[in-house]
């Protein structure tokens, strides 16, 4: 197959001073030795678009051991399938031999792999159109065998060849899809969506899948994405627990299914992953706790049990801990009820309960449930936004280090009052922070020392 070499239109623009001289430089080196040199990937495809890349990769004829020798600060990332990654001028760039695959049996790695020289051989194995264009970096002419740059115009997502095929060759492909359709405006080609089969996903690791989830998520197209997903049977492979809320309704809006107003709340709340992870998942046990009784249908503890039900699927898809105890922290509390009636004092023991670095996603969390929820009245919103004000200023008022924690420690205790280590160390703190949740303006060393004294002596006499 010979390359398809075309010049630019004049309503196509590749900014070739976008790319980064530290990328020209390996292109240079490999060129100088007499290999050939591509760019290749979302980078052309973002540089058509008129966009900065956030990623560059270069593919060449050089095999990956020629490649070795050539830059000393080289790691053999996948030397088995061609790649290779370079430390240049302080930035990773992955070069990757050009290469034809062939028999792919496990869903994901080719079982034969040719190196060669035929750029186009290369590109038909890619996913996308959109990704199948090369850029040549010495003649500066684009190769475009598939059809790629009029789906760029048309900013159609559409498979290289047989879809079918691209997707069996890596099921993990069919995640790509809606990931693009997600974060780059796009529209699907229907044959491409429509040979999406979720058993080829079977055999895609949790690890894969996250990593594409997690893009997905944050997406702006995220609503059409996630439609996609549990309409192709593709959400029931990693997410199965978020099938039965298209069984149920929710309460009081008997138009809409649980899994509807979950996919509301994902589209509405701010586009971070602790945010659109906690609004999808939320709800994740009503169907679990779902009980009608004349009164109508309920959901008693739904966001405790769903608390730990996010958990064990965030856990399961191999998501940082970190990330795991916000967002399960976030649906344990997402159901807390504050009026214009709540003290301060309530608010601030509301605070402590959650942490006060979770408050303002708790508060966003809230405002995208009650918008996604179809509640959204002038008297409603207007309440909510003075109600969550007052949590907000509480929050902001504090002035201490640790606002709703003592500024002294068990140490201070048994040095000032001369006592022993026990459990009456920890007594006494809480009795300081309970007393500071009504009166922060006393979380200062002397006046808790006195506060402690007093109490002390108050548990002797009795």
């Amino acid at each position: 197959m010979s390359p398809v070499r075309t010049e630019l239109t004049t309503t196509e623009k590749l900014n070739f001073s976008e790319i980064p001289e530290w990328v020209l430089n390996v292109a240079r080196v490999l060129n100088m030795k007499g290999f050939q040199t591509y760019l290749v990937g979302g980078a052309v495809r973002d540089l058509l678009w008129g966009e900065h890349p956030s990623d560059w990769d270069l593919a060449s004829d050089a095999l990956p051991e020629e490649i070795g020798a050539m830059f000393p600060k080289t790691i053999a990332s996948g030397s088995k399938y061609g790649t290779m990654t370079i430390m240049n001028e302080g930035n990773q760039l992955e070069i990757t031999t050009l290469r034809e695959d062939l028999h792919y049996s496990d869903g994901r790695h080719p079982e034969i792999v040719h190196f060669g020289k035929d750029i186009c051989l290369d590109l038909a194995r890619r996913d996308f159109t959109i990704n199948a264009i090369a850029f040549d970096l010495t003649k500066r002419e684009l190769i475009d065998p598939f059809g790629g740059r009029r789906d760029i115009r048309r900013r159609l997502l559409k498979a290289v060849g047989d879809p079918a095929r691209r997707y069996h060759e890596d099921g993990l492909r069919m995640f790509r899809f809606y990931r693009f359709l997600a974060t780059l405006d796009v529209q699907a080609h229907r044959q491409t969506e429509q040979a999406i089969n979720a058993e080829s996903a079977i055999g895609v690791s949790n690890e894969r899948i996250r990593e594409e989830f997690s893009k997905l998520l944050i997406g702006p197209g995220v609503g059409r994405a996630l439609s996609g997903l549990k309409k192709s049977g593709l959400l029931g492979v990693f997410l199965a627990e978020l099938l039965n809320e298209g069984q149920h309704l929710q309460k009081g809006f008997q138009k809409k299914s649980l899994w509807q107003h979950s996919m509301e709340a994902a589209m509405t709340i701010n586009p971070q992953l602790q945010l659109r992870l906690a609004a999808l998942l939320h709800d994740v046990a009503k169907p679990l706790t779902q009980s009608i009784d004349s009164d109508g249908i309920h959901f008693y503890n739904h966001d405790q049990i769903g608390s730990e039900l996010s958990r064990v699927i965030m856990k399961r898809l191999g998501y940082p801990r970190q990330l795991v105890d916000r967002v399960s922290t976030l649906i344990r509390w997402h159901m807390f009820f504050i009026n214009e009636q709540t003290s301060d004092a309530a608010i601030r023991r509301l605070i402590v309960k959650v942490g006060p670095q979770y408050i303002p996603d708790l508060l966003e969390l809230r405002r995208a449930d009650i918008v996604a929820s179809g509640r959204v009245d002038y008297h409603t919103w207007e309440n909510w936004q003075a109600l969550s004000g007052r949590i907000n200023d509480i929050l902001n008022a504090q002035t201490t280090r640790n606002p709703f924690y003592p500024v002294i420690n068990g140490t201070d205790l048994i040095k000032h009052f001369q006592l022993q280590p026990g459990p009456i160390i920890g007594e006494v703190l809480r009795y300081l922070q309970e007393t500071l949740l009504d009166d922060p303006a006393l979380n200062q060393k002397p006046a808790l020392l006195k506060l402690a004294e007093d109490y002390l002596q108050a548990r002797i006499k009795t």
